[in-house]
């Protein structure tokens, strides 16, 4: 909970690379699944967030809605070091995650990381832009990875 003044500073910081929801979101996220939610501190200051959960239909899945890497530390594979250990905590057996099609950095690292865990990338649109009432929202793709071997996992983390 102490952290979620950071992260949202974060997040405002670094518009519009990411969208922006709600402080109370984030209250949230830090109360009900800070199991599955990091930060990452460089010097004692939050330089990235991840957030995730297990949906309850799917508990063999890490669903993760949000990551954040400071502009100053990107490019350094931080944010697939921040999933995989998700991942591990969650002792996931499938990773998933939603990207908008302009978003060809997470794209990448996506199906990188299913590289790294030796297993298969697969794609489908989750919500259209239509879903959004066109209100200026792309679509959201949704990108399942797995299912992911704890050996291989291990190995990487």
């Amino acid at each position: 909970m102490e952290d979620v003044k950071e992260v949202y500073k974060l997040l405002v910081a670094n518009r519009p690379y990411v969208g922006l929801t709600s402080r109370y979101t984030y209250f949230l996220l830090a109360q009900d699944f800070s199991d599955t939610c990091i930060v990452t501190e460089h010097d004692g200051k939050i330089i990235a967030f991840s957030s995730g959960y297990i949906p309850p239909s799917r508990t063999d899945t890490l669903f993760n809605w949000e990551t954040v890497v400071h502009r100053d530390y990107r490019g350094c594979g931080l944010q697939k070091r921040m999933l995989l250990h998700q991942i591990k905590m969650a002792n996931a057996k499938f990773f998933e995650g939603t990207v908008n099609p302009s978003n060809e950095v997470s794209q990448r690292n996506f199906c990188e990381l299913a590289e790294l865990l030796h297993t298969k990338c697969e794609t489908k649109v989750l919500f259209k832009e239509e879903d959004f009432e066109n209100d200026g929202h792309e679509a959201e793709v949704l990108y399942r990875i797995g299912p992911i071997s704890q050996n291989e996992l291990k190995q990487l983390t």
